[in-house]
């Protein structure tokens, strides 16, 4: 998907490449790496997020790797650890950690996990993490050009809720993520972007 100058390409999962002049990794894990990364983003400590034999293959020697205090002990090489709320800039690239977590699950307890805005050649990429539809996401309405929301319900937002929160976001372009990948994350992304056309025509919804 090319949104711009940026390209943003599904890799499965939660695992995203965001590529300008820079090459930036989100929760490497599923899909083929054929490029190294400038920039590694990790929003929590689960396998499937935080994957350590996929970030050391993308690594390289002046990679930076920003993950939450939890799971960053796993990690080698430059480091930066987040919370949520935290705003810097990496290589250009302005980062800022977003809340991402449970209401009515155990499985991503709040501020140990994040989600992530990046800033990237005057876009804004949104990529929510493991999370539900929260109170915090209403705080981004048209804030973002991008997002990456999480479908596929079990330890996230279900199809309807993610719909609700892209309506509530109100992003550009909306991208489902996060289904498909494990038994327990059975999801229809059509139904992700009727849900979403039936109260708000001017979202795209995009799905590679």
């Amino acid at each position: 998907m090319q949104v711009n100058n940026v390209e943003v390409s599904w890799l499965g999962h939660a695992s995203f490449k965001i590529k300008s002049k820079l090459v930036v990794y989100i929760d490497p894990y599923a899909g083929e790496y054929d490029e190294k990364a400038d920039i590694v983003l990790i929003t929590h400590d689960h396998f499937d997020h935080l994957n350590k034999s996929k970030i050391e293959l993308v690594k390289k020697e002046e990679t930076i790797t920003i993950a939450p205090e939890k799971g960053a002990e796993k990690l080698s090489g430059y480091v930066r650890t987040v919370l949520p709320g935290d705003k810097m800039e990496v290589k250009g690239v302005e980062i800022e950690a977003t809340h991402a977590y449970n209401i009515d699950k155990p499985y991503h307890p709040k501020n140990l996990g994040v989600g992530y805005i990046l800033t990237i050649n005057g876009i804004r990429i949104y990529h929510a993490g493991d999370t539900d539809f929260i109170p915090e996401m209403k705080e981004l309405r048209e804030k973002v050009d991008v997002a990456l929301l999480p479908i596929g319900g079990t330890y996230t937002m279900n199809v309807r809720e993610a719909a609700e929160a892209a309506i509530t976001i109100k992003p550009k372009i909306a991208f489902p993520m996060h289904y498909d990948s494990l038994p327990e994350l059975k999801a229809d992304p059509k139904e992700f972007e009727r849900l979403i056309k039936e109260k708000d025509s001017s979202i795209e919804v995009r799905f590679e």
